[in-house]
């Protein structure tokens, strides 16, 4: 646990109405497993520059005046974007800053959010990102560009932020027979991010008997760490019967694995996500 708690709760900072969110989940996490916080603001590299390859009419004079001037036009956005980013990480950490955290860092990198997040994949102890970023945030039933991307690369635990914050006393934890479902059992069983919360486990299956294993052997686990779970087997379509279950329960977040098979494949790459995610305001932690 010592080793872990050396890790960082990574916060992606943008220019988002969520950036307040993930500021605010950030600090509650980081508080509650005892790791320090760095939040993170990803400079885009401008690509004026680009428009000179399109150019094909251009004489080579007239070439070189353009590159040059569209190089002046490329440093100027830069020192802009830095200093906008700059106030962003600013605003995020005094926010946090009244929180009782081991500590805070800002940083800024240049480059994609997901290769930015990637290099820094060695001292992460869980990433914090908003479910979609400035460029997407006035369409609730899209998901970030990055998103897809950096949970395709990053091999660390996920928060990803998708409302106001509210602080977290239940989750749902949506469990099947998969290595990252068990994952998610075992970080919920040991973590101190998840004491003390109401827990849901739940699987959808067509297959009672095979259900009811399943659930009893994740309830187990639970009770012997000190939880008393719930547990709940839901029919029909697994998707729609996992967000039902959240919004009748009012459960305030979503603990899952990188599902590879069965009835809940295909997390973050169809439409169990895209439904998760834009039907509801409830943060989801995904496992790798």
């Amino acid at each position: 646990m010592q080793a872990l708690e050396q890790k960082w709760v990574l916060s992606c900072i943008d220019g988002s109405h969520i950036s307040d969110a993930v500021a605010d989940y950030s600090a509650w996490i980081a508080g509650k497993v005892n790791s320090p916080l760095e939040l993170v603001h990803s400079i885009e590299h401008s690509m004026l520059l680009e428009h000179t390859s399109r150019s094909g009419n251009l004489t080579p004079n007239m070439r070189e005046h353009l590159s040059k001037t569209l190089a002046e036009d490329e440093q100027k956005e830069s020192k802009a974007l830095i200093a906008a980013g700059k106030e962003m990480l600013e605003k995020a950490k005094q926010r946090v800053d009244g929180s009782a955290l081991k500590e805070v860092i800002t940083r800024q990198r240049h480059g994609g959010v997901a290769e930015a997040i990637k290099d820094l994949e060695d001292e992460i102890r869980v990433l914090v990102i908003g479910v979609r970023g400035e460029d997407h945030e006035q369409d609730e039933t899209r998901i970030g560009a990055q998103i897809e991307e950096t949970i395709r690369s990053l091999h660390r635990p996920i928060f990803i932020v998708n409302g106001d914050f509210k602080e977290p006393k239940s989750l749902m934890l949506a469990y099947n027979r998969s290595e990252g479902a068990e994952k998610a059992l075992q970080m919920v069983a040991e973590s101190p991010l998840y004491r003390d919360m109401d827990v849901h486990v739940v699987t959808a299956s067509d297959k009672p008997s095979e259900a009811k294993a399943l659930l009893d052997k994740a309830g187990d686990t639970l009770k012997a760490a000190g939880f008393d779970p719930t547990l709940a087997h839901l029919d029909g379509d697994a998707q729609q019967a996992l967000l039902d279950y959240q919004n009748e329960h009012d459960l305030d977040m979503t603990v899952m694995g990188a599902f590879n098979h069965g009835k809940l494949r295909s997390l973050f790459f169809g439409s169990f996500t895209l439904k998760m995610l834009a039907h509801n305001r409830k943060p989801l932690l995904l496992i790798r």
